[in-house]
């Protein structure tokens, strides 16, 4: 029993000694992700009718060399705050995920969080799919660890809490933020997500301050693309913008990632350890500020 606990004290001061090494960055006061859906990096990057995307990844930093995880759309959301997939190869409404996610991280950390989904229907478990929203562009209600939570599901919340959030720049240390299918290009055009967006991140960028870091994604490619990492199979080559006070100034990025390396950035921005695959996935230090 004491070569036990001398193994667990160990692996504690090991974990604490990552979280708290130098890194390649400046940490920034607070990150937020915002994913969109079901675009390629050729369909985004250089098209005309995304000129306010455009323009923020001249702005601001652009990892050329990123990839989804696969398809469909939820194993790459699960991936994203959880550092695996855990065999989740669908659009599931009855799978579960028992693991820890980031949301455990930041609450063992007391970091504050909201997970702002726009016209979201539950947050107690994947609730109904609308023409509005799907659940399945929602891990947090896939997470046993968050849904039993009253607390935890009192941080999954709407649109209508962001815009106060936001009118106020009240946002917590890390948000998620997800549109609804009309507003991140599933159900809609590129153009118009664009439109949508043009309103939208000005916007978090303010609440997030001037040494705040918004990541902008998509969750997959086209269907058609299996691409992923160093010619790996995976969900398509996808676009990654860094933007804000912390994000690098008009750089581009080519280190070969994935979402697990999303994953590991904002938990090391955010001083915790890394989960899952995530640990194995390099740090897109050439997105922020050194």
């Amino acid at each position: 029993m004491k070569g036990v606990a001398l193994i667990a004290v160990a692996a504690c001061v090991a974990a604490t000694a990552a979280r708290s090494a130098p890194v390649p960055f400046d940490r920034p006061s607070r990150v937020a992700v915002l994913v969109l859906e079901n675009r390629s990096y050729d369909e985004v990057i250089g098209n005309p009718d995304a000129p306010y995307l455009n323009g923020l990844a001249r702005r601001h930093a652009l990892a050329t060399d990123y990839f989804a995880i696969g398809h469909p759309s939820l194993p790459n959301y699960i991936a994203l705050i959880g550092g695996s997939t855990y065999e989740i190869r669908s659009d599931c409404n009855g799978c579960d995920v028992e693991a820890r996610s980031l949301v455990g991280q930041l609450d063992a950390a007391g970091l504050s969080w909201k997970a702002y989904f726009e016209d979201l229907t539950s947050n107690r478990r994947p609730g109904p799919e609308t023409t509005a929203y799907t659940p399945h562009y929602n891990p947090f209600v896939y997470y046993e660890g968050i849904r039993s939570s009253a607390l935890g599901r009192s941080r999954v919340v709407d649109f209508d809490e962001l815009r106060s959030d936001l009118r106020r720049r009240t946002l917590p240390r890390f948000s998620w933020i997800a549109p609804g299918v009309r507003h991140d290009g599933h159900s809609s055009s590129l153009r118009a997500a664009d439109r949508f967006a043009s309103r939208l991140v000005p916007q978090i960028l303010r609440a997030l301050g001037p040494e705040g870091v918004l990541f902008v994604t998509w969750d997959e490619g086209a269907r058609r693309d299996w691409s992923g990492v160093d010619g790996t199979r995976g969900g398509g080559h996808v676009a990654l913008i860094a933007a804000g006070g912390d994000a690098r100034r008009g750089t581009t990025a080519s280190t070969p990632a994935n979402h697990y390396a999303l994953l590991h950035t904002v938990e090391t921005a955010l001083d915790l350890p890394s989960l899952g695959h995530a640990a194995d996935a390099p740090l897109l230090s050439g997105l922020l500020r050194p």
